[in-house]
C-alpha cells in the first residue's frame, strides 16, 4: 500500500482527497457490507495518491501541490493504464472496483442473495469477471 512520506496534513489532505473521490464515485456507501466498504478505501487509498502524481507532473505543479477541488479525469486514468507501467496494476484494481462496486450496487440484496454474495466475495477478493464465473460454475 501507498505510504506518504510527506507532512500529516498532506496526509490528512489526501485522505481528505480519497474520501472526496469514494463519494463522487458511489455517493453514499454505508449500506454496502462493511468488508466492501474496507476494500474500496483500500484501493482508493492506493491509487488516489498515484493518480494525483500523475496529474502533479501531467500539469507541471511543484512537488508540494495538492489539488483545491477533486474530480478523476478518466483520460488521465486511461493514460495510467497505457504508460505508466508501474502504475497499471494500481489502476486496473481502481477501475475493476468500480465497475464491479457499481454493479453490486445495482443488485437487490432481497430478491438475489446468492448474486449479490458472489459480488461480494469477488469485490473483497479482488476477482475479476472470468474468475467470478468459474467460481459461480463450479469450475
Amino acid at each position: 500500500m501507498y505510504e506518504s512520506k510527506g507532512s500529516a496534513n498532506d496526509r490528512r489532505s489526501v485522505n481528505h482527497l480519497t474520501r472526496l473521490a469514494i463519494h463522487a464515485t458511489f455517493g453514499t456507501i454505508d449500506r454496502l457490507p462493511q468488508n466492501v466498504i474496507e476494500r474500496i478505501i483500500d484501493v482508493y487509498s492506493e491509487f488516489i495518491p498515484v493518480y494525483i502524481e500523475m496529474v502533479r507532473i501531467k500539469d507541471n505543479h511543484p512537488r508540494d501541490w495538492q489539488p483545491g477541488e477533486f474530480s478523476i479525469d478518466p483520460e488521465i486514468v486511461e493514460d495510467m493504464l497505457h504508460f505508466f507501467s508501474d502504475y497499471q496494476h494500481i489502476t486496473r484494481n481502481f477501475t475493476r472496483l468500480n465497475n464491479q462496486v457499481k454493479t453490486l450496487m445495482a443488485l437487490d440484496m432481497q430478491s438475489d442473495r446468492r448474486l449479490y454474495g458472489e459480488w461480494v466475495k469477488k469485490i473483497v477478493h479482488g476477482q475479476d469477471e472470468h474468475r467470478l464465473m468459474d467460481s459461480i460454475l463450479g469450475q
